[in-house]
C-alpha cells in the first residue's frame, strides 16, 4: 500500500462557525413556492415517495438551486439549507417538496428492512446498546459517524425542548492531523476493518464487511468511520479480532473529533434542512428531550445516491452494494431485494 498523503481542503468547525453565509444558504422564495405547488400537485394525484419517480421537471427554480447544494456537497461536504416550507396545514406539503428536492439532488435508497424511503428521526426508545437497534429512532448522544448511504439530509420539523444540538467534523481535516501525528496509525487506518452489519445483511451473506476507514480509489478519498459496528462485529466468531493497534488507531480519530475547535456545532431550528456528504463529512448528536405525546423533536431523513459521489475499494461491494463513481448504491434494503438500478450511474436514473 501507498504511503497515506495529506488530503488538503479540510476545514474546522471554529473557522466555520465565524461566518454561518459559508454553510447556510437560504431557500429562494420562488424555489420554495415551485416546490410546494408541485407537491400540491403530487398530492392531489395520490403520488407518494416511490423509487421510479421521475425527475420532477419544469421547476427551473429550484432546479438552479438544487445544483447549487450538489457543488456545496461536492465541495466542503456539507450545507444548510434555511427557510424551508414546513408550517403547512397539511404536513404532506413538506414531506412531498422535500421528497421533489431529494430527486433533483440524487437518487433515494431504503433506509431500513422496512424500505423507508422517508425516514422519521424520532425518539421511539430505542437502546443503541442493543446491536439491531438503529441510533435515529432513540434520544441517547449519537457519536461521530457516517451513514450507508452517499448523502444524507435531515429537514427539521419540529426541533428539540433540550438538546439535539447537531454537530460535523471534516474527515480530511481528521485524516490530516493523523497524518502530521500519528502516521503509523494512520497507515492501520487504511486496511479493513471488520463492521457489523447488525442483522441486515441478505440471505447467504456473511454478518460483517471488512473496509477501510480511511481510502483512495482512482484518486477519491472517502471515510467511513462507525466505530461502535467495528467493535460491534466482534460478536460474530467469523470476524477478525480487532487488534491494539486498531483499537489505538480509534482512539487516535476519536480524540481529535473531542478536540475544542474541529467540529461545527449547530441547532436544527424549524425549517432547516442539513445536508451531508458521507464521505468527506463526519456527522453526530447530543442527546435531547422533548415534550412528549408525539410532538417531540422530529426530523424527515432522505438517504441519496449521488452522482458526485466517489469512487470506492472493492470492500465497500459488500455493504453499499456497487462502488464506482456516481453509481447507484448504499442503503438498507428489506429480504431479498435487488434495488433496481444498482451499480447504474444515479444521473442516468429518474
Amino acid at each position: 500500500m501507498d504511503q497515506p498523503r495529506a488530503c488538503g481542503d479540510g476545514w474546522w468547525g471554529e473557522s466555520l462557525a465565524k461566518d454561518e453565509g459559508l454553510w447556510r444558504l437560504p431557500l429562494p422564495p420562488e424555489a420554495a413556492a415551485e416546490l410546494v405547488g408541485a407537491a400540491r400537485a403530487e398530492i392531489a394525484a395520490n403520488r407518494g415517495p416511490d423509487l421510479a419517480a421521475p425527475r420532477p421537471a419544469d421547476l427551473p427554480h429550484s432546479t438552479a438551486f438544487a445544483a447549487e447544494l450538489r457543488a456545496r456537497l461536492d465541495g466542503p461536504g456539507a450545507v444548510v439549507v434555511t427557510g424551508f416550507p414546513v408550517t403547512g396545514e397539511d404536513p404532506r406539503e413538506a414531506e412531498t417538496a422535500y421528497w421533489l428536492l431529494g430527486l433533483l439532488l440524487g437518487r433515494p435508497v431504503s433506509q431500513s428492512g422496512k424500505g423507508d424511503l422517508l425516514g422519521r428521526v424520532e425518539d421511539r426508545g430505542a437502546d443503541i446498546s442493543s446491536p439491531v437497534q438503529r441510533g435515529y429512532e432513540s434520544s441517547a448522544e449519537l457519536p461521530f459517524h457516517v451513514d450507508r448511504t452517499d448523502v444524507i439530509g435531515l429537514l427539521c420539523i419540529r426541533p428539540a425542548r433540550s438538546g439535539g444540538l447537531s454537530r460535523l467534523a471534516s474527515s480530511r481535516t481528521v485524516h490530516d492531523l493523523l497524518l502530521a501525528e500519528h502516521p503509523e496509525l494512520l497507515a492501520e487506518l487504511y486496511e479493513p476493518f471488520p463492521n457489523d452489519r447488525r442483522g441486515e445483511e441478505q440471505p447467504g451473506e456473511q454478518p460483517w464487511s471488512g473496509i477501510p476507514v480511511f481510502s483512495r480509489t482512482d484518486g477519491d478519498f472517502a471515510m467511513r468511520y462507525v466505530r461502535r459496528f467495528i467493535t460491534g462485529s466482534q460478536r460474530h466468531d467469523s470476524a477478525p479480532r480487532l487488534t491494539e493497534r486498531q483499537l489505538a488507531a480509534m482512539d487516535a480519530v476519536d480524540e481529535i473529533l473531542r478536540r475544542p475547535g474541529v467540529a461545527l456545532d449547530m441547532e436544527l431550528r424549524e425549517g432547516d434542512l442539513q445536508l451531508i456528504n458521507n464521505f468527506s463529512v463526519l456527522h453526530a448528536r447530543t442527546a435531547f428531550t422533548g415534550d412528549g405525546g408525539g410532538r417531540g423533536r422530529l426530523l424527515l431523513r432522505l438517504w441519496l445516491a449521488f452522482p458526485g459521489s466517489p469512487a470506492l475499494p472493492e470492500g465497500y461491494a459488500s455493504l453499499y452494494g456497487a462502488t464506482a463513481a456516481g453509481s447507484y448504491r448504499g442503503g438498507v434494503w428489506p429480504t431479498g431485494t435487488v434495488p433496481p438500478g444498482l451499480g447504474r450511474p444515479t444521473s442516468q436514473l429518474g
